[in-house]
């Protein structure tokens, strides 16, 4: 595929948000293929939800380069399975290598399923995109009060009815400044979804930097103790 104007930033590099799109919407048509995509297990009254991810970026690709994306599934263990991807670009060299945890749950319950029930057609293999999976990452200490409350807006709703995962990390890398931004390139980041905002849901952000290149994000529920999404980034000075 060729790098649409509609994915890339300021710097005409394709944003982390849209590349973390991109993910998901290749997870879904290769799960789609295998008879286990949205539309076959909303029939079943089942739903993917993504957990956790972490990315490793050597480069962004940038607006009108021709990109490959490539993604497999390996070994299920009892309610996740694990996928990997490859963003290449058009000389083979890898832009992008990836890892996540998916589960499928209960549209009803919201209960996680056991994924021996859905991987029958799945073929597995064993080779990892990048060495080092995404963990938990730690909480943010900081006792922040005076974080601005944001609103959920229907925009950010995906077809479950929930934030769209990818603007989560787009409010995240909104909250950075524009200084630190135009002197910085992303090198990895790793994701921990926590539980779904919904529209009319109010969040804060918070940050916490481990050192002068490495940060963590999480996003709150404004309103209670209720953590929807944390992040970690690490960062290149240019």
């Amino acid at each position: 595929m060729k790098v649409p104007s509609y994915f890339v930033d300021e710097d005409a590099r394709m944003t982390v948000s849209a590349l973390f799109g991109l993910l998901t919407e290749i997870s879904n048509r290769h799960a789609s293929c295998l008879n286990a995509g949205w539309h076959q297990l909303r029939r079943r009254g089942y739903f993917w939800v993504i957990t956790r991810m972490r990315m490793e970026i050597n480069r962004l690709p940038e607006w009108t380069e021709t990109v490959t994306l490539r993604t497999w599934v390996r070994q299920s263990q009892a309610a996740t399975s694990p996928r990997d991807y490859e963003m290449l670009d058009d000389d083979g060299n890898v832009l992008v290598a990836a890892s996540s945890v998916w589960a499928i749950l209960d549209i009803a319950t919201g209960r996680p399923q056991r994924m021996s029930d859905f991987d029958a057609d799945f073929p597995m293999q064993e080779r990892c995109a990048i060495e080092r999976k995404p963990q938990k990452i730690s909480a943010i200490t900081t006792k922040e009060t005076n974080l601005t409350p944001l609103w959920v807006q229907a925009s950010d709703l995906d077809m479950n009815h929930h934030v769209n995962n990818a603007h989560y990390i787009q409010w995240a890398f909104d909250a950075l400044s524009q200084e630190f931004r135009m002197s910085h390139r992303i090198a990895t980041v790793t994701v921990n979804f926590v539980s779904q905002a919904k529209l009319g849901d109010q969040y804060r952000i918070k940050s916490e930097a481990d050192s002068d290149s490495t940060f963590r994000t999480s996003i709150i529920s404004a309103n209670e103790p209720n953590e929807y999404c944390r992040l970690q980034t690490e960062w290149r000075t240019i």
